[in-house]
This record gives C-alpha cells, structure tokens and sequence, in this order.
C-alpha cells in the first residue's frame, strides 16, 4: 500500500463565514461554512482544521452548537484550534464529532490542561500549534494570534511541548500567513530537528510546488494551506482548489510519509459491494444494441430490433447529419440572437461541468450566442465538474448563476425517496434542474432553454428505469421527510403547465443537429480550456456517481450503461462488440465514496444495509402526475409540435407505458 504525506485545508472561521488573513490580521470573507466544508468533502480532503479565530481572540464560551453543525458537515478527520481553555471544551468538541484538538497559547499559560488532555483524550487527538515569527533572524514563539511573546525560547518551546506528550506539531510561519509567497522551509526544518512527533508545516503555501517542497526539503511529515485551497472567486462564489488524488500520487511521486498515520490513497476493493457481470440466460438482446428483454419498453418480443432504436432512427430521420442539419442549426441560432436583441441574453443554458454541457457551451458562444449559464448545485457536484464550469465559462465570458439548495434539506429528499423503496432516488436532481432553468428564464424574460443533450450519445432513459415529476418528489418527501421543502426548485404542474403552455418557454438541444462525438469533444475541451475527465458517464455528481456506479446495480440489477453503450453503437461510434464486454465486465465501486454518502446521511452499516434489501416499490405506489400527462396528451402534442417539451418527454410521460415499473 502506497502512503503519501496528508494535504490539509486550513479554515478560519470568525463567527458565521470563513476569512482568509494575512499575516493574522485583516480578515477577508471566502464563503459560507457549510457549502466549504460541502464543497472539500467532494474532493477526499486528508483532513482539515477548523482555527475558530474570533474564539482565539476573544477568549468567551465556544459556540457549540455552531460547530457541531459543521461537524456533521465534514466527512473527513476534522481539527479544531481556537481560545480552549478547559478540558471539558476539548472532550466534547471529540464527541460532537472533531478528531483532534489543537493548543497554543494553554501550551505554555495552562501545561496542566494540554497534559490532562493527553491523559484523557490520547496523544493522537491533541496537537500543539507553534507559531512563529522572525525578528533579527531569530524564529521567536508567539501566542495570541501572534500578538504576544513567550518567555521560552524554541528550544525550550519544543522540549516543553512534546515532553506534554502531544502527538503533532502544528508550525505556522506568521511572516508567511496568506502571502501564498512559499513557506520558510528553514523554519521547518529546524522544528523538523527539534521534535520527534510529526510536524505540519503552514504559512505561505502558495503553489503545489511550495506543498512538496515543505515534506522535501523542510522535512515535514504534513503540509497545509488556507487560501490556496480555498478563495473568493471573481463571481462572489467560493472557488475550491484542492488537488486531485491522481494529482497527490503525481506530486509526491517515489516520496513516501515519514511517519504513520499519513492516509492511503491507494485504491481499495471492497468484494462486498462487487457489482457482477450480467446472466443474460433469461433475456434476449436487440440485434442492432445492448438493450435486453428485461428493458421496460423493448419491446423484443414484438421484433428483433429495440424500441430504443426505433426512437433513436425517428430522431436521426428528423435531425440528419449533413448540409440540412447545419442549415437548420444555423436557422435557430439566428432566431436567438434575433429574439434576443434588446437583452443581455438570448437564451438560458444548462451547465452540471460533464462533457456535453461543456462542449455545448463552447458551441454557442462560437456561434455568436449570448447565454445566460444556469447551475443547479444540489451541495454533491464533484470538484472536478465544478472546476471545469468555471474553467469553460470563464474563458468564454460567459455569466453564470448558481441555485444553491439548503444541504441539509436535500440529503432529507435523498433520504425520503430511499425510505420509499423505489429506483427513482436520482429524480430530484433532475426534476430540480429543470426547475432552476424554467425559473431562470423566467426571471430574465427569456423564450429558449437550450440543453447540452445528444440522442446520439446519451440515448433514451426507460419509464421503469426512472420516473420524475414534482407531484412525485413532494409526495414521497410528504410520507417520509423531516426537514421541510424551503428552497429545493420543485416543479409542480401549474408552473410546468405555465412555463410550458402559456409563457411559451421553449426547449431545445442544439446538439441533436450536430455529428457530435463524445470522445472528440473530450479531447477538444481539455486541450482548449483545461477541462478535466471526471471518470465516467453520469459521475460529473458524486451522489449521481454512487446512484448509477452503486445503488442502482446492486439492489435493481440495472445498470445505466447500458443506455449510453447502446446509444454509441447505434450512432456508429462505439463496436458493437466492444460494447458487449465493458457491459459485461464485472464491477467494483468505490468503498470510499459509499462511505461518505453513509457518513452524509447519517446512517450505520445496518441502515444502509436495510435500504439495500427493502421491499421493492415503484413510482406507481406514489402519487404523481403521470396520469394527469396522459389525460391531457393532445396537449402536450401540441407542445411538443412548439418545441416546448422534449420528444422524450412526451413518449415516456404522456403515453401509457406497458411493463414500466
């Protein structure tokens, strides 16, 4: 097992928002607690330390209530440094969740507290933080947000310290603090000598250069940053910059920790969650795709050849690649800038960080379109999906608005729809999407959404794979939510009916006009802004990901790439064959990200265990709107005629589905 050095964010709380300092002083907003800590558990975070400043300064009761909420919130070992004064303060900041307690200035003015708590809590949970400052090149020991000396000197500083028996050392240079300029590896190589517990080197980490230089050359065993890590970006919106796993395995290449408990980021298999290859004994399979008799909607056992590639033919005769398909592409692009004239923008547009939306985006703009990005952050993207909205659309000048819903208010839906037994636990994203979308235009006034959409390469989603409408969300969230609906975007079917209807709001995919190859636009898009490849179709969301890589093939037995395999045979762009064995291939999902979504919603292995092998329901023991769809289908045949809803849409939703369950 390869062990490389930990990487920690450093965030400083004054009172409800993180700062960011400089040199200790003047302190900088950079976001909201809850939607950071949201954000860097997203990126596998080593760990991270909370410095609750206002309470190192003022020296009053912890808050905490406050900082249990943002313990719930972190799904990694999470630190705390701030004003402790007593041992029961330590104890229940343990319990409430914090895996260590940090102590600076009680180091030197109250030893017997820092002892106590080693006595108690153990060496590995207490650290003592040491901050340091240059005067006439000597490094002096300050405490008190470095306002005051210490009598010792760093000598007797650290002899004092680890002779308390705490486990790290936690150095910060204050002459380095927020420049982001490069840590003064002197100084941590002199700590480095001086201690025989691990030292985490801070202050000054402004490169990834700079993070391998403090464990190289400083001798360090740990490294962290604050600003680096976490900033104000230029659209009032925090901007997370932590590296990738792959990238910590690329930096610190043939350099192992130096001591033990730096985290593994090897990858672990887990044959308890081992996803196997499909028996195809009972079923058949289309002669032209993957999709198999047990498909709802296949319809094989009326002909060879699938549904699915009956719909996508119906699609590929209405959007032909060629002369025709450009002329008519370039007809609608015309039509937006023309309705547009007068306003800022001609058109609202879908963005989630995936390939499609991204290459969608870069295609329009191209094209001379203004559009209005819209993002629907459900607290679960990605890091990778959320670098790569701003790294396209910054580049392209695009604005952006982001919907963010209350965290702790969508993992109740997520909980609510798995308590409901059914495949649909996906649904809210995107019934809630869509809600921001038509919510945006309306806002702004504007007649066209356009989605980054291809048939070509996504296909159609079966009825009994996933249903979706908000009369669903809110009768599943009714019978078993706790947390009330506030700020998710349902979709309830008078808004629907009046967006659609009668605000005349259309809905297009401009890419079903183009030849348009996933894997070409891959490399396009990381060659032309910096995009990044996420692992793999539908994983742009970590829940996303642990829906379709987890969830779904263990207690459904349905697997989603299926759909997109089969989509890319039909369009000639993936071997029929080849296909055949990726779908085939057993599978294995990551341990780590199950545990994070367990940790997240709070439930034990035996909870998650019973979610796993409940009953089966399906939407249809549920209220919904489908029956109200299929009623009014005339209707919205006519809105389908307007393009102001999807082909999909009104096959899957406005006609009774045989075998959809």
């Amino acid at each position: 097992m390869r062990v490389l050095p930990r990487v920690i964010p450093v965030l400083l709380l004054e009172g409800d928002r993180f700062v960011k300092t400089r040199r200790f002083a003047d302190p900088v907003y950079v976001g909201d607690p809850v939607n950071v800590l949201s954000i860097l558990n997203d990126f596998e975070v080593d760990e991270m330390l909370l410095v609750d400043i206002g309470a190192a300064k003022d020296r009053g009761p912890l808050q905490f209530e406050r900082l249990e909420k943002f313990a719930s919130e972190a799904f990694v070992p999470l630190a705390y440094a701030g004003g402790l004064e007593r041992l029961e303060d330590a104890e229940r900041l343990i319990r409430i969740g914090y895996e260590k307690v940090v102590f600076n200035t009680a180091l030197v003015e109250r030893p017997e507290l820092v002892r106590d708590a080693v006595r108690v809590l153990g060496s590995q949970a207490v650290v003592a933080g040491l901050d340091l400052v240059r005067r006439d090149e000597e490094l002096r020991v300050v405490v008190r947000s470095a306002t005051q000396d210490v009598s010792l000197s760093l000598e007797q500083w650290c002899e004092h310290a680890t002779a308390l028996g705490v486990g790290e050392v936690f150095v910060t240079g204050v002459d380095r603090e927020g420049t982001r300029e490069g840590m003064d590896l002197e100084m941590v190589a002199r700590i480095a000598e001086l201690v025989d517990v691990p030292v985490i080197a801070h202050g000054g980490a402004g490169t990834r250069t700079h993070l391998v230089e403090a464990i190289r050359k400083g001798g360090a065993q740990a490294v962290a940053a604050g600003s680096q890590f976490v900033m104000q970006g230029t659209r009032d919106s925090v901007l997370v910059n932590y590296p990738s796993r792959a990238e910590l395995g690329r930096l610190f290449e043939g350099l192992e920790a130096q001591e033990a408990g730096a985290l593994s980021l090897a990858e672990v298999v887990d044959e308890r969650y081992a996803i196997p290859g499909r028996d195809l004994s009972q079923t058949s399979m289309c002669e032209r795709c993957l999709i198999t008799s047990d498909v709802p909607g296949s319809r094989l056992d009326e002909s060879p050849v699938c549904f699915y590639c009956g719909l996508h033919d119906s699609l590929d005769a209405q959007y032909p690649i060629g002369p025709k398909s450009a002329a008519a592409l370039q007809t609608f692009v015309d039509r937006l800038k023309r309705e547009g004239k007068g306003k800022k923008y001609d058109c609202i547009m879908g963005v989630s960080g995936g390939t499609d939306s991204s290459y969608h985006a870069h295609l329009l703009v191209q094209m001379g379109v203004r559009p209005l990005a819209v993002h629907f952050d459900n607290t679960w993207n990605s890091p990778t999906a959320t670098s790569n909205i701003y790294a396209v659309l910054d580049k392209l000048g695009v604005d952006l608005e982001t919907y963010v819903v209350d965290n702790t208010e969508y993992d109740d839906i997520y909980l609510s729809f798995m308590k409901a037994g059914v495949k649909d636990i996906e649904a809210p994203t995107d019934i809630g999407f869509m809600g921001v979308l038509y919510r945006a235009a309306e806002k702004h006034g504007i007649k066209h959404i356009v989605e980054g959409h291809s048939f070509r390469t996504e296909g159609v989603s079966p009825m009994g794979w996933l249903y979706m409408d908000g009369g669903y969300i809110k009768s599943v969230h009714k019978r078993f939510g706790r947390v009330p609906m506030k700020t998710y975007p349902n979709m309830d079917f008078s808004n629907f009916l009046k967006w659609s209807a009668f605000s005349r709001i259309e809905r297009t995919r401009p890419l079903y006009w183009l030849d348009y190859n996933k894997e070409d636009a891959k490399v396009f898009l990381a060659e032309e802004y910096g995009w990044q490849w996420y692992g793999g179709h539908h994983l742009e969301n970590r829940f996303t990901a642990f829906y379709h890589t987890f969830f779904l093939p263990k207690r459904f037995q349905i697997n989603f790439r299926q759909i997109e395999l089969s989509a890319l045979v039909r369009s000639g762009q993936l071997d029929r064959e080849e296909a055949r064995e990726r779908f085939f291939a057993p599978r294995y999902p990551d341990p780590q990200l199950i545990a994070m979504v367990k940790k997240r919603l709070g439930l034990s292995d035996e909870e998650f265990d019973h979610f796993l092998n409940m009953p089966m329901k399906t939407y249809r023991d549920y209220p919904t709107y489908k029956r109200r769809f299929e009623l009014l289908r005339p209707l919205f045949w006519l809105l389908l005629k307007w393009n102001r809803v999807p082909k999909s849409f009104y096959e899957k939703f406005c006609k009774p589905q045989r075998g959809a369950s």
